[in-house]
């Protein structure tokens, strides 16, 4: 079943830094700023990119590297009260690197052998025992990452354009097509 994730409070507890205080510290060099960035949010992107990757085995590494890049970046951090978007956006370019890499890599495994893997039949997949998450492994990446960061972690439109890099409008279309293919893959999964 998926969650959605809670929001941040809107007003932090008395004696609690703010995003934007902790950030200027980690810009600041202050490396302990980090640990409490990650203290507050390595759950929920850890959440985030298990979905985004499906449960693969590099989610740690992923999650442990959504901060070391914000870490890196925590400079050109945009001030606004919750960091969650713009670590969920790091986190997403990294899974769509991640992406690409293997593509290379598949592509230079795939010269070196003239046979084929035989295509796994959706409907046998489903009878098997597979469930949302499987769903949601069908649909490619980029509508995934988008479908989630809506659903999941709660985020608007524009934050999702602007941690992806993308037009609101492909926002829409991604999410608008992830629904009607999840949709249509649990539908066949349970006339199975």
């Amino acid at each position: 079943m998926i969650t959605r994730a809670r929001s941040s409070p809107k007003t932090p507890d008395i004696g609690r830094a703010t995003d934007p205080d902790i950030m200027k510290r980690l810009a600041a060099g202050e490396t302990g700023a980090l640990g409490e960035l990650y203290d507050r949010y390595h759950e929920s992107l850890r959440r985030f990119v298990t979905l985004a990757t499906s449960d693969a085995e590099d989610v740690d590494d992923l999650v442990q590297a959504t901060f070391l890049a914000a870490g890196k970046s925590a400079g050109r951090y945009d001030g606004r009260a919750s960091c969650r978007p713009w670590l969920v956006g790091i986190a997403a370019q990294l899974v769509r690197r991640r992406r690409q890499s293997f593509k290379r890599w598949l592509a230079v495994l795939s010269s070196f052998s003239a046979t084929r893997s035989t295509l796994v039949d959706p409907r046998s997949a489903l009878q098997a025992g597979r469930d949302v998450g499987w769903a949601l492994a069908q649909i490619s990446e980029a509508k995934r990452v988008t479908y989630l960061m809506a659903e999941v972690e709660g985020l608007s439109c524009e934050e999702i354009a602007a941690a992806l890099g993308v037009p609101i409008g492909t926002v829409w279309t991604r999410c608008h097509a992830a629904r009607r293919e999840l949709r249509r893959a649990m539908e066949e999964g349970s006339e199975s």
